[in-house]
């Protein structure tokens, strides 16, 4: 782009002068009105003429000012002729009230009709910027002609042409052989927000589908939140450029493209182009694309985003190759139904299986939302069979306090995740839900739910059979909560279930739980108290000859829970921060019952964390109440940013006492022999500038094993360069044998200044066998990215499968080949998309 003209020298000393008027300066000495007398600061005419013959004259530039709404009358101006093909034009704008100011060597004209400025010619209005070597100007239609070496830039649009007509408060007009750059912003997709929510520290850590350090909270310094927006470029060259009105341009045998101006590594060649950046879309026709000067592809007829978003029409195609399907091709089709609703199809053709149909829809509205999705396979060419997947979920609002929600999955077979899934997250799904849930809300204090659940249960390994759970048919909740009645908490549990099954004892169970607590709160302490009383009745059937086919069971419940806490003010390393300490004792007492004739339809051993420590059953579900004398003591420490306020570090370590022997148990279980629990300690936090930790462990005194041990880290100084490593050990309380052992290591780093290195590696030292490796790189050119990447995928039965993705990225305009940012995002803790770093971001700006 070619830089600003340069002012005469005049301008310097026009500025300071500022006070007068320049408009009216007069061009030649002997126009001059002169003092005269004899005071000390006469002059002769003589002398002035003298002067002025000696001296070379300078020429001041002149500015002048217009009112362009004061509109009186009608010039004869000639019309802007658009293009013939060009849509309607979009209405004037309302009310522009801004000021016009030209600037020039010279300016000329007629009041109130034409304005002629020549020479470094200089047009500013708010919004706008003209520079020309000529220009025309009609104040009452507030249009202009440029001529010469023309730069406009307005609103995100940079012109250059050797012509240019427009209309400046309508934005109608056209440009001769113009070179544009134009800005806008877009949404960031650096980052893709996961709902997949998993920390070492947590239960459900011992998943073996998702990293362990995939979530990092926001508030300890890494950078794991990117701007909500970017910019945006295009640039190209047109014959003629035709301005519609704002946001609308249609541009004629142009070239279109991200790069840089003078740095096309690609480019749209077009008959035609139209950019409408009020819906945020392009459409070109008779266009070629050119990658590196080849051309790669041709369309009659194209459209795309302008902001990222998708529209209907087909998206681009991806394909993978795996050991399983062979080649795996995907062409989708999406169809943008509503602003508010989406169906998209996906075809797909697996070289060794066959054709694929697949759609998905996803709708939301003020009382909906819902996402769902079908896959056909009419007949597997190795199976010799169809096979089918599908998941309906659905939200509803009713009204009137009532809501319904569905959530209803299936499959063909046992082994169609295996087969058909590059996720280990599906292919390590054994049972699908289908349940419909109806809530009732009456008050903020009452909730209440009814519904029912079902089960598909697959054995995707015949040699590790799957046990089916038992099925509500249907089971009705009620939970209330009334804070504040007269100093007191009123808690009410209540629940009606039937279970069933076709190969165990089923029936039906009611349990009442109220409960009542008096929270005695202060700023330093708070000691809560609570009374409930626990009643359960079962009707069960297809019992065994001679048992009972109704019990009833009646605990009374006690708890004491008592917190304080303590802060000082303490300085490491220079900064200034406030530590906490938080001792803690949670006290229970309920009393023994034998329950060894219950049937257990929904209880189980509950992970022992922090979360459960402080709980009055260690069973889940209703079928087992422990019984307890027990006291619970834990402490917390916290360091927060003196000035702030932000949680730095946090480290909890805990242990239950037990004052009586265990006496309920379930089946499988071995009765406790010691008077204290495990001992647990976690710590999460900042141990380094841009380092984060997570650990969680437990031991075990008594055996002088380790229950659960979870510990990770992730170094992420910086946009697009994180690295993360991390282990998980599970220990089976009932078994005594490992469930998990893994070591998981992931990152993404760069070699270079535009090459990137991804990966992830998960290992199972139980099994002694490789669940998931990922390896690849990708390449930044800044409008445009390639990215190669191999996935290997352990299934939980049957053969492995290796996946290849190669992806051709045109920086905000398409994308070819086999994408595989869906895997890197949801297995590379922290990963983002290289070619929209932020700005500011370097590979190398943390060195």
């Amino acid at each position: 782009m070619t830089g600003f003209p340069r002012r005469p020298l005049a301008v310097v000393f026009c500025c300071l002068f500022a006070g007068m008027q320049t408009s009216h300066a007069a061009s030649a000495v002997g126009q001059l009105t002169l003092p005269t007398g004899s005071g000390p600061h006469s002059v002769e005419a003589e002398e002035v003429m003298l002067l002025a013959a000696n001296d070379i004259p300078v020429r001041l530039r002149t500015e002048r000012k217009f009112n362009v709404m004061a509109r009186k009358k009608t010039p004869e101006v000639p019309p802007i002729v658009l293009d013939p093909d060009a849509v309607p034009a979009a209405a004037p704008r309302e009310k522009d009230v801004y000021p016009l100011f030209i600037t020039a060597d010279t300016l000329e004209g007629r009041s109130d009709e034409v304005t002629e400025a020549d020479g470094h010619v200089e047009l500013r209005k708010n919004g706008s910027l003209l520079f020309a070597d000529h220009l025309l100007h009609w104040p009452l239609d507030d249009e202009i002609d440029a001529t010469g070496d023309v730069r406009l830039q307005q609103e995100g649009v940079d012109i250059e042409t050797p012509h240019l007509r427009m209309k400046l408060s309508e934005q109608i007009g056209y440009a001769e052989n113009a070179d544009f750059h134009i800005v806008k912003e877009v949404q960031s997709k650096f980052y893709r927000q996961q709902q997949t929510m998993v920390t070492v520290a947590s239960s459900s850590a011992n998943s073996t589908s998702a990293p362990m350090m995939l979530n990092v909270p926001n508030g300890y310094g890494l950078p794991t939140v990117a701007p909500a927006r970017r910019p945006s470029v295009a640039t190209g060259h047109a014959e003629r450029a035709d301005f519609e009105g704002e946001n609308q341009i249609k541009l004629t045998n142009t070239t279109y493209s991200t790069c840089k101006p003078g740095e096309m590594e690609w480019y749209l060649d077009s008959a035609s182009m139209h950019l409408d950046y009020d819906h945020e879309v392009g459409e070109s026709k008779g266009s070629t694309l050119y990658f590196k000067d080849v051309p790669i592809f041709y369309t009659p007829v194209a459209s795309f985003a302008l902001n990222h978003q998708r529209r209907s029409g087909f998206l681009n195609p991806y394909y993978t190759m795996s050991t399983t399907n062979g080649l795996d091709i995907v062409a989708p089709y999406y169809w943008a139904i509503a602003p508010n609703y989406e169906a998209t199809f996906f075809p797909r053709f697996m070289a060794k299986r066959g054709i694929q149909l697949g759609m998905e829809t996803q709708y939301i509205d003020q009382y909906s939302r819902g996402v769902n999705r079908l896959e056909y396979l009419p007949n597997d060419e190795i199976e010799n069979r169809r096979r089918y997947a599908y998941s309906f979920q659905h939200q509803q609002v009713l009204g009137q306090g009532f809501a319904a929600q569905i959530n209803w999955n299936g499959v063909s077979d046992d082994k169609y995740w295996t087969d058909m899934s590059s996720r280990l997250m599906q292919t390590s799904q054994t049972q699908l839900p289908k349940q419909l849930v109806l809530l009732y809300s009456p008050a903020p204090w009452l909730q209440t739910s009814l519904q029912t659940l079902r089960y598909q249960t697959l054995q995707p390994d015949p040699a590790n059979p799957i046990t089916r759970p038992y099925f509500l048919e249907p089971q009705l909740n009620i939970i209330g909560f009334k804070p504040n009645v007269f100093a007191t908490d009123l808690t009410l549990i209540s629940q009606y279930s039937r279970f069933t099954h076709p190969d165990k004892v089923d029936g039906e169970r009611f349990v009442f739980y109220p409960q009542v607590s008096v929270p005695i709160v202060s700023p330093a302490f708070q000691i809560t108290p609570k009374f409930g009383l626990h009643l359960t009745k079962y009707a069960l059937g297809q019992q065994a000859p001679g048992e009972d086919s109704s019990l009833t069971r009646a605990l009374p419940t006690f708890t004491l829970d008592s917190t304080v806490a303590f802060e000082r003010e303490m300085s490491l390393q220079g900064h200034d921060f406030i530590q906490t300490l938080e001792p803690r004792l949670f006290y229970v007492n309920i009393p023994y019952k034998d329950q060894s004739k219950i049937p257990v339809f929904d209880a189980g051993l509950s992970d022992f964390n922090f979360a459960q420590i402080f709980s009055e059953n260690r069973y889940s579900g209703m079928d087992r109440i422990n019984d307890a004398n027990q006291l619970t003591a834990a402490l917390t420490t916290r360091l927060l940013d003196a000035t702030t306020g932000v949680e730095q570090l946090k480290a909890m370590v805990g242990q239950r006492y037990y004052f009586k022997p265990q006496r309920v148990t379930i089946p499988g279980e071995t009765t406790r022999r010691a008077d204290f629990s495990n001992l647990i300690a976690a710590v999460n936090g900042l141990v380094a500038p841009k380092t984060y930790i997570d650990a969680a462990w437990e031991y075990n005194y008594r055996d002088g094993t380790n229950e659960r041990l979870s510990a990770g880290v992730r170094f992420q100084p910086d946009f697009g360069k994180v690295l993360s490593a991390s282990y998980r050990y599970t220990r089976d309380p009932l078994t005594g044998s490992s469930t998990v052992d893994q070591i998981d290591i992931a990152g993404q780093w760069p070699l270079s200044a535009r090459w990137f290195a991804v990966g992830r590696y998960n290992w199972s030292m139980r099994d002694s066998q490789l669940l998931e490796a990922i390896g690849g790189v990708e390449y930044n050119d800044g409008c445009w990215s390639l990215r190669m990447v191999a996935q290997r995928l352990e299934a939980v039965s049957g053969s492995p499968s290796t996946n290849f993705y190669l992806q051709l990225e045109l920086s905000d305009f398409a994308s070819i080949g086999s994408n595989p940012l869906g895997l890197l995002r949801r297995t590379i803790p922290g990963y983002g998309k290289t070619n929209e770093l932020p700005a500011g971001s370097s590979p190398f700006n943390s060195f």
